[in-house]
């Protein structure tokens, strides 16, 4: 698989930012749009077994940004994350690996999960 990263909800200046990143990495980029939160994320990434889905996303949910690395090795999500922390995007809350188990997940899904547990673990370690 190649190493792609899907960039859900990005202001222009933050994905422009992400964009040289990418470049500086060698990453492909793919910025999501709203109305592509139902197909599932293993189709956007270009996996051949995952089907895309005919409907468009038209609600408000699932503003959040979050980004999606499909293909990357251990080594190249260190690079990742340490070039966002230097870089102007600093912080990105909502990340994932594209799974075996997530792959089937719409956007949508991912993202509802991953603010599900980010909150959790905000909430939890608040009380530290």
């Amino acid at each position: 698989m190649q190493k792609i990263i899907l960039a859900y909800n990005f202001t222009p200046e933050r994905l422009q930012a992400l964009k040289l990143i990418c470049m500086m990495l060698r990453t492909q980029l793919r910025a999501v749009t709203r109305e592509e939160l139902l197909q599932p994320v293993g189709y956007l990434a270009g996996l051949p077994e995952v089907a895309s889905v005919s409907e468009a996303y038209s609600g408000d949910e699932g503003q959040e940004e979050m980004l999606l690395m499909c293909g990357f090795s251990r080594q190249d999500l260190d690079r990742l994350l340490a070039a966002v922390k230097k870089g102007k995007l600093r912080q990105v809350a909502l990340k994932a690996m594209l799974t075996p188990t997530n792959c089937t997940w719409s956007g949508l899904q991912l993202l509802q999960e991953l603010s599900q547990e980010h909150a959790y673990m905000h909430g939890k370690n608040a009380g530290k």
